[in-house]
């Protein structure tokens, strides 16, 4: 008599048909982005009523899952389960299953002030703020370089941080001419205190011979190097 054959262990994809196993395996294969029904007909020559048979097939024994295209919502992309969607799909770091995380932005944008309003100089540059963000306890405050200035970006949208340039001169004498600073706006925000106006970085709001100035004087706005300065930036 002949030996009976050990049977083979059962994988989580055994029963499905050779449509199925195609668009599975083409799925698969495009691990974080998944494939669309469209690519699924075109790659596999597959008919396209067998394809959403096949989809919904799969579906239900739990071996894709569907995502939504957060750039273009009236596309879906199916992705097999173990893997997970990547950020062309969801949006990017700011989002959680398909959702804005509202709350972890604004919990980080308070962050931001906070560091703001606890440093000396009145601007920062984009490194000086990335660097707390940095060296963050939690794992869930550090931020990449381009994320913190995203915050700072949403920050200056919401008129609570200003971008400025720096003329090397006062508040901007530790940052290179050119370079883009942030400084809080005279809004409320954070601990409610209001800050300097605009005028704070016009070199005029820190000249010690501002009293003297006048349009016909010696000194005067029409031949002062340092305003000159301001005004080319």
């Amino acid at each position: 008599m002949s030996k009976r054959k050990r049977p083979e262990p059962k994988s989580s994809s055994s029963g499905i048909n050779e449509d199925e196993k195609n668009i599975l395996g083409l799925i698969r294969s495009k691990q974080g982005m998944g494939a669309t029904t469209y690519e699924m007909r075109t790659a596999t020559k597959i008919q396209p009523t067998l394809v959403t048979r096949a989809v919904a097939s799969l579906k239900k024994s739990n071996l894709i899952k569907e995502v939504p295209n957060m750039n273009n919502k009236g596309i879906k992309h199916f992705l097999a389960v173990e893997f997970q969607p990547c950020k062309e799909l969801t949006g990017g770091d700011w989002y959680i299953d398909g959702a804005l995380d509202v709350s972890k932005i604004e919990g980080l944008k308070e962050i931001c002030v906070r560091i703001l309003e606890r440093l000396k100089s009145k601007v920062v540059t984009l490194d000086v703020i990335y660097s707390y963000f940095e060296k963050a306890s939690s794992d869930a405050d550090k931020l990449s370089r381009e994320q913190t200035r995203e915050i700072l970006k949403n920050l200056v949208l919401d008129n609570v941080v200003m971008e400025v340039k720096s003329n090397g001169l006062t508040d901007f004498s530790a940052t290179r001419i050119g370079e883009i600073c942030y400084k809080l706006t005279g809004k409320k925000s954070g601990g409610g205190e209001v800050r300097d106006g605009g005028f704070a970085s016009v070199p005029c709001g820190a000249c010690p011979h501002i009293g003297l100035c006048t349009p016909d004087g010696v000194i005067s706005p029409t031949t002062c190097v340092y305003f000159q300065k301001w005004l080319d930036f």
